[in-house]
């Protein structure tokens, strides 16, 4: 995202402390990108909250299907097959 395309958006400022190392990473990826280390940061978190979004709505999905009911199954299945793995 350009610094143009962000003027027209409403924004927030956003504060965060990194480690030295992340940072100079940042820096190094900056000057070979020729891109400021701001523009970098929205890149990667633009890119990184879909995936994270989704990982998270399918951990959801899984953890509705468990219920009181199943529960037991699921865990004499699971010590079945660590039986299995041990012998």
């Amino acid at each position: 995202m350009s610094k143009k395309e962000n003027k027209s958006m409403k924004t927030r400022h956003l504060n965060i402390e990194i480690s030295e190392s992340l940072f100079k990473q940042l820096e190094n990826l900056a000057e070979l990108t020729e891109e400021s280390i701001d523009d970098l940061v929205i890149q990667m978190i633009a890119k990184n909250i879909l995936l994270a979004t989704r990982t998270a709505e399918d951990l959801k999905e899984k953890l509705e299907l468990i219920s009181s009911e199943n529960i037991p199954n699921f865990i004499q299945v699971n010590i079945q097959n660590q039986e299995l793995v041990q012998e």
